[in-house]
């Protein structure tokens, strides 16, 4: 539903009274290969041969090189203290999990398939100019600020890459203009009934606020403070803020950031803030021994965690306003391993950190490098969650251009009996062109604006090289984002295929085998039926 900006966009201050966090011991390093200290890491970690390969490949052209020294200490297994000397991070043993999340990889340019605008997300921005690629409004009751443009440190699989290089018009947003936008499309949309006067569809107002970026928790205290007011003045109920700073640099939920979201909480006591925390491996927060192993708690249940993450849990969750849901793709050589990812989801709700998804990596520049074939991460997600209670799992989703989309289950093909007589001929080959390679049911978990295609299915033939919707286009059977009389197409064409194919062998092949055309036996009765089969044959394969 289209809007246009009524606020008076007048402008949110800083209250006196929120402090600032120090952040200098864990500033982060960001730069291409030409920066000197990037330069310097890079060669020591990879060698000269292998930095020198990336350098001529444009590895860095792809994106930028982002680091900072609480996450670098773990990659590298060193330990990191304050200016006072309080051990930030332990000395441990180096995380190749964590390395392979930031450290670039040479092979990220072997393939440059896939999208700048990952999911098309441009077509869900208002097309109004002054918020125009700077907020993403894909389902009614929630809308997506670009809060900020950076991270403390770069995911190498990032599907905003877009954001930093520019690519496609996303930009930041301002308090004031988020909070005016929200303001001005509940008031339309109350006008009209909660009809939108477009299409006669039932819409439904914002409610909750996703500040994303980039990640927003790079911001200092006092822009927060103003993104949090906003939504406030706008009258919402949840607020987000999607992070990875639990991993990247958890000293930033400290004392003087809880101060800030106290004095919000004062004002607006009734809005809620949510976390939604990207913790992708239990090597970003738990303690381990000079062999890599996990550190037993003493006389309890888990594992230890390093002192400063589980600090910036309970601080946040202290609050009594707060939650922390957890959500992170399965990447590569990163956590594409079900007992990582067991341990992860166990020990973090264990904190009071609710898991909620596992995501299919994004089919962005580069992807596949990255990513791990839809079925392979199914397979890996579903290990992972057993012997987890309900309270402790998550859900395996796809975020597509028609909304999120859970991957319900991968079924095994079809054992058909090699006797081909045990079956008519032609459920031989309906059964075969249908069910040979078994099939992947997705759930429209979340569909956008009126939510029409939620809680329905898209059902395809396997693919077990596919690394994103795209890979099952050719061979869907059921198809919910389709019209409501054109769901079942897929399965149409594959049964006139098919069947049509049947027909063939039967009256193209002779008794013995032998091909002998169309007028076999001299049947004109079969002759013609062999005709229209071939027809509908041609109509199918056009």
């Amino acid at each position: 539903m289209a809007s246009k900006t009524i606020g008076d966009n007048s402008r949110i201050r800083t209250d006196e009274r929120v402090p600032r966090s120090n952040m200098k011991p864990v500033r982060p390093l960001r730069g291409r290969f030409t920066h000197s200290r990037v330069s310097e890491l890079l060669t020591a970690i990879h060698g000269e041969e292998e930095y020198k390969k990336m350098q001529d490949s444009g590895v860095d052209k792809r994106m930028m090189f982002g680091t900072n020294p609480h996450y670098q200490a773990l990659v590298v297994g060193e330990e990191l203290r304050d200016i006072e000397g309080n051990v930030l991070v332990p000395k441990m043993p180096p995380s190749k999990s964590i390395g392979a999340l930031i450290l670039p990889r040479l092979e990220e340019t072997f393939s440059l398939e896939g999208a700048k605008d990952p999911s098309n997300q441009m077509n869900y921005t208002p097309d109004d100019d002054e918020v125009y690629g700077k907020i993403l409004h894909k389902y009614d009751e929630i809308v997506l600020a670009y809060a900020s443009p950076v991270c403390s440190a770069h995911c190498r699989y990032c599907y905003r890459l877009d954001l930093f290089n520019k690519d496609t018009g996303k930009m930041g947003c301002s308090p004031e203009e988020l909070r005016d936008y929200i303001v001005n499309y509940n008031t339309k949309l109350k006008e009209n009934g909660d009809i939108d006067p477009e299409t006669g569809d039932r819409r439904y107002p914002i409610r909750e606020v996703l500040l994303s970026g980039g990640d927003p928790m790079v911001l200092t205290n006092a822009m927060i403070y103003r993104f949090l007011v906003a939504a406030g003045e706008a009258g919402v109920s949840i607020l987000r803020i999607g992070s990875k700073e639990w991993a990247f640099r958890p000293e930033r939920f400290d004392e003087q950031f809880a101060e800030t979201l106290k004095i919000v909480h004062e004002k607006y006591p009734h809005m809620h803030i949510n976390f939604v925390s990207h913790i992708s491996h239990p090597d970003e927060f738990l303690l381990r021994d000079d062999d890599g192993n996990y550190i037993p708690n003493d006389g309890g249940a888990g594992y230890k965690w390093m002192d400063i993450s589980r600090e910036a849990v309970q601080r946040m969750l202290r609050l009594g306003f707060t939650t922390i849901e957890n959500q992170t793709p399965i990447i590569s050589k990163v956590n594409d391993d079900a007992e990582a990812l067991r341990i992860l989801h166990e020990e973090i709700r264990r904190m009071g950190i609710k898991p909620k998804y596992l995501f299919q990596g994004r089919d962005i520049e580069g992807h596949k490098a990255f990513s791990v074939p839809v079925e392979q991460a199914w397979k890996i997600h579903n290990d992972a969650m057993k012997g987890l209670s309900d309270t402790c799992r998550s859900r395996f989703a796809m975020s597509t251009e028609w909304g999120k989309m859970e991957v319900m289950s991968v079924i095994d093909p079809i054992a058909l009996p090699e006797d081909r007589s045990a079956l008519p001929g032609r459920l031989f080959h309906v059964l075969d062109e249908v069910l040979a390679d078994g099939l992947i049911v997705f759930k429209a978990h979340r569909s956008p604006h009126e939510a029409e295609s939620q809680g329905d299915l898209i059902i395809a033939k396997r693919n077990p090289e596919a690394l994103w919707i795209s890979g099952y286009e050719d061979r869907i059977i059921y198809d919910s984002r389709a019209q409501k009389d054109d769901k079942y197409d897929g399965l149409i064409e594959m049964l006139l295929m098919a069947m049509s194919s049947n027909v063939f062998e039967k009256f193209l092949v002779g008794k013995d085998g032998e091909h002998i055309g169309l007028g076999a036996a001299n049947d004109p009765d079969k002759e013609k039926e062999a005709k229209k089969a071939e027809e509908a044959r041609e109509k199918v394969t056009a």
